[in-house]
């Protein structure tokens, strides 16, 4: 199966994009998705996890708050204190509306129109490596006990937004932090990821059922419905965080249900035929980028 080469462009100038490709390619066998993104990353995997900063007009440098988001383009970094790699995939919830879930500054990661499920895989803390020493990132049940993934798999976080803000869907941060379902399995993606030293390339593949027990806040797919998703990637040593990252523009995706790839002629929206993303799934472009929120997340007491 061939990769299909997305453009990506800085939500937030000057402090974002810095990767300006993710490669993406799909399958399902009829039960699951599996989608494998790849992209370049020059200066190296980056397991760091500081709190977001930035420098005031005087020089004094303060934490990055939900209100500031209005304004901060650029975070503070340097070669001993950066952020972690993200990459997060966003599946929109507003059926066939093409409209534009652009994210709304200061909001916490809330949209012009709709609702999203977001898959959001971070390399802290939601990947199990020996680097991270937060792993999984303080989840807990309803009655306070921590809980770790089956097998201590790594994951991607399932959030939700919608027109009020930015959500965590699983499980719970406690009482102060409440996520959407705190019954539900907070580590429903799967993730699968390796870095190469050898071409400075991370591997980052996604994994999750076609359906969820929680159709309000998840995305259920279902063979031959068309979804429309887009991308983010965050590059943590170069001081991409929060809100700013590099994104893709909207895709369309139709999942298929057939064995066969399909090859179909490229040309622009509305005027034929999308490109492919692997033999299962096409993708076409659709309208404006989009930026994904920002996330607040405790740590894991030591």
């Amino acid at each position: 199966m061939d990769w299909t080469d997305l453009p990506l462009a800085a939500s937030v100038s000057p402090g974002g994009g810095h990767t300006p490709e993710v490669s993406v390619k799909s399958a399902n066998d009829g039960f699951n998705i599996y989608v494998l993104l790849k992209w370049k990353d020059a200066v190296g995997p980056s397991f760091g996890a500081e709190n977001e900063l930035y420098t005031l007009d005087n020089g004094t440098l303060v934490p990055l708050s939900e209100d500031a988001t209005t304004n901060v383009t650029q975070l503070f970094y340097n070669s001993t204190y950066y952020y972690q790699d993200r990459a997060a995939i966003l599946w929109f919830l507003g059926g066939d509306q093409q409209q534009s879930p652009a994210m709304l500054l200061g909001s916490n990661g809330a949209i012009t129109g709709g609702a999203a499920d977001i898959w959001h895989w971070q390399s802290v803390p939601t990947d199990n490596n020996l680097a991270d020493q937060d792993f999984p990132g303080g989840y807990t049940d309803p009655t306070g006990k921590a809980i770790y993934p089956t097998d201590n798999v790594s994951f991607a976080e399932d959030d939700f937004t919608n027109m009020t803000g930015f959500f965590v869907t699983g499980g719970s941060f406690g009482a102060d932090a409440p996520n959407l379902d705190a019954y539900a399995d907070p580590f429903i993606v799967h993730v699968g990821n390796a870095f190469s030293d050898s071409n400075k390339t991370w591997s980052v593949e996604m994994v999750r059922s076609f359906t969820t027990s929680d159709p309000q806040f998840q995305v259920q797919l279902v063979t031959g419905a068309k979804y429309y998703v887009a991308f983010a990637i965050w590059n943590g040593k170069l001081g991409e965080s929060a809100h700013i990252k590099s994104v893709s523009q909207w895709y369309t995706v139709t999942i298929s249900n057939s064995l066969a790839p399909f090859v179909p002629t490229i040309t622009p929206t509305g005027q034929g035929t999308s490109p492919t993303l692997a033999a299962v799934v096409g993708l076409g472009l659709l309208i404006t980028g989009i930026i994904i929120g920002l996330v607040l997340r405790p740590r894991k007491k030591s």
